[in-house]
């Protein structure tokens, strides 16, 4: 029986991938631990029911056994953000040797990519291998949102981090195909496969429109929901709706939190833009009704090249609702909606096209709108299916233990 300790920097509570991972390999009769931190994600304040003095530190979830360690809350602010990342680590070696024997660390790496450290010293100490289902790509993804530059030290000095880390490695799982210059930049040798995302395992067949959106006017309704992040180059879309506010049938909402939210809510608020309503953060379980109120699901990234060869993970949740998307994004997610012909795509950070295409949309008629969702539907069951890719996760284990 395949026995995993998964290092995680987020997990249930948090909504995540690797809390739908874990619990199906435990229903297939795996036995499953998970090491983490408090639950603080997105927001930066511990859960209700979560705190440093009471934790709670000992948990089963839906048969994962889950050992948590203290951390800093994540709060606002770059020095909060590193305090909390070096929290973790070191919170994580603390207690990594508490955790039973298995045959893997398997490590869930969003960023912080220094999540797969504690994994690599207690597989070493137990003689297990490490294997990284890599969701984020380090130096790069630091640069990208301004913390540092390539050409620093600092950069230097991660990206030896980053090496060290594949060198101690035993298989690499990447999200996209195109992380794969980012193994070969840093030195990776070993195995790698191409494991995408699959969409959170929501009832969007018999979804129910959330009683929030009751007031919400009956026009051509284009939602971004998701984390507000300098990822999200959510800028671009608040001058795309500046550009269309004239067009008074067309209008945005932002659902979601995150470290940009308040600031672009000002921006929205100044500039007087009537067509843009800001819901905040909902609960996942509202997700599948937002969409059916939705004539178009709206994803956007920063002009950068790590972000070129990401697929965000809303592309296959939004495809999973069967609605058309919209994506303000280069690379590997702009081509996967037009491969899914899905949608319609602008150039990353030009707010000019995405205003464009978006006309473009709002001015289909609702079956040819329909055909679009159909498409994206129908790729997303050939392409991002769960239980299919967690076979293929499993198979990736046995076949290298």
């Amino acid at each position: 029986m395949l026995k995993l300790n998964i290092f995680s920097y987020v997990y249930w509570p948090e909504q995540f991938l690797i809390n739908e991972m874990a619990e199906d390999i435990v229903q297939r009769g795996y036995e499953i631990n998970v090491l983490t931190g408090l639950p603080n994600y997105p927001k930066g304040d511990f859960y209700d029911g979560f705190s440093l003095a009471g934790g709670p530190y000992l948990q089963e979830h839906k048969g994962v056994k889950i050992r948590r360690y203290p951390i800093f809350a994540r709060k606002t602010g770059f020095p909060r953000l590193m305090m909390n990342y070096i929290s973790h680590l070191l919170g994580a070696l603390s207690i990594k040797n508490k955790i039973p024997q298995a045959d893997w660390a398997f490590v869930f790496a969003t960023s912080p990519i220094t999540t797969a450290i504690p994994a690599i010293f207690w597989a070493r100490r137990n003689k297990a291998k490490v294997c990284i289902w890599l969701q984020d790509l380090w130096p790069d993804s630091v640069a990208a949102v301004g913390a540092t530059n390539r050409n620093s030290i600092l950069y230097k000095i991660l990206g030896k981090m980053v090496a060290w880390i594949y060198k101690n490695t035993d298989l690499i799982l990447i999200q996209s195909p195109g992380f794969a210059d980012n193994l070969k930049e840093f030195g990776y040798k070993g195995p790698s496969h191409v494991i995408p995302n699959w969409a959170p395992g929501l009832d969007f067949k018999d979804a129910t429109v959330p009683s929030w959106l009751n007031d919400l006017p009956a026009k051509f309704t284009v939602t971004f929901a998701g984390n507000v992040g300098k990822a999200q180059a959510i800028d671009t879309v608040i001058e795309a709706a500046k550009i269309l506010k004239d067009k008074e049938h067309i209008q945005f909402l932002v659902v979601g939190d995150g470290s940009e939210l308040e600031r672009v809510r000002g921006i929205a608020r100044a500039e007087d833009l009537q067509n843009v309503q800001f819901y905040g953060r909902k609960p996942i379980e509202d997700m599948p009704g937002l969409f059916k109120r939705s004539d178009a699901l709206l994803v956007s990234l920063k002009k950068d090249p790590i972000f070129a060869r990401t697929i965000p993970s809303k592309v296959q949740a939004y495809m999973a609702a069967g609605k058309p998307l919209v994506g303000s994004l280069d690379g590997v997610g702009s081509q996967v909606i037009q491969e899914a012909q899905a949608g319609f795509t602008a150039p990353a950070e030009n707010s000019t096209e995405l205003a464009g295409v978006l006309l473009k949309m709002a001015e289909l008629t609702d079956v040819e709108r329909q055909k679009l969702g159909d498409n994206a539907r129908h790729y997303f069951s050939q392409n991002y299916e769960k239980g299919r890719i967690i076979s293929h996760i499993i198979e990736h284990l046995e076949r290298y233990k």
